[in-house]
């Protein structure tokens, strides 16, 4: 009785089957990267549209009406993107939002996103302007990070008057001092709670005034900050809290198990 042989595949052979292999990956295979970051825009004779994009794929969005019939009209949403099969894409209840690699640029689709971001046009395509002079300008014109508000949004040193935080969020936002209680303001990028990065902040002016953030975390996450923020001389006391859990609004837009962190003096 003959041994059987073994079966040898040339080895040239062997490359060409992994190289024809190679070949026949999906094309989304090279897109888990996030959208080159900067900033985007879609403007037009109706609405000035403005896309950006940070290197860990979070994304804010602003839409301004620009005629005489559009300028009492804009939009605006935020999130954070996630790599799929054909592009990028962003979801928040029924808010769905796609963006697909486009030439010099990136075309978005949005449903459902009126009741939250405004009803306003934002379907486009969004041309990369990160290396424009109007870019330039903007990048050139951000705050640096002001070591006082820091403290406050780290609730190490808080102080609940004109003279303490709301004046440090009134020079952040460019606004007067009274249009800061009471209103959710973006807080730029370098600010952060125990590390995490704050998205916007609302003053409340109650019988125990508070400050009220929300951080880009998720649950585990904000539990170990809040735990990890420690009562300080002249500091306050964090708590996590759920959206709507106190008398307030909380974050507007946002859905009662929404997760923020409450900052009040002790």
């Amino acid at each position: 009785m003959q041994t059987p042989h073994k079966r040898h595949i040339p080895r040239q052979l062997s490359l060409s089957l992994l190289a024809s292999l190679a070949l026949s990956l999906p094309a989304w295979a090279d897109n888990a990267a996030l959208p080159k970051p900067g900033q985007y825009h879609a403007n037009n004779k109706l609405f000035e549209r403005t896309l950006v994009i940070t290197e860990n794929g979070q994304f804010s969005l602003e839409i301004l009406g620009q005629s005489a019939e559009t300028s009492s009209r804009s939009g605006s949403g935020e999130g954070k993107l996630k790599a799929v099969s054909d592009g990028w894409h962003f979801s928040e209840g029924n808010c769905q939002m796609h963006l697909n690699t486009a030439k010099d640029g990136l075309l978005m689709r949005v449903e459902g996103c009126s009741s939250n971001w405004g009803d306003v046009m934002f379907n486009g395509l969004y041309q990369y302007g990160g290396g424009s002079a109007a870019s330039k300008a903007v990048a050139s014109t951000k705050q640096a990070v002001n070591p006082n508000l820091a403290k406050a949004l780290n609730c190490q040193s808080v102080e609940f008057n004109d003279a303490g935080v709301a004046k440090w969020l009134a020079q952040m936002a460019n606004l007067p001092l009274n249009q800061v209680w009471g209103k959710e303001l973006k807080v730029g990028a370098g600010y952060t709670f125990q590390g995490l990065p704050v998205q916007s902040a609302i003053l409340f002016e109650s019988e125990v005034p508070f400050l009220a953030m929300l951080v880009d975390a998720d649950k585990a996450a904000l539990t170990a900050a809040v735990k990890k923020s420690k009562p300080q001389k002249n500091g306050g006391v964090a708590r996590l809290r759920k959206n709507g859990e106190l008398s307030t609004e909380g974050f507007a837009g946002k859905g009662a198990e929404a997760l923020y962190v409450s900052c009040a003096a002790r």
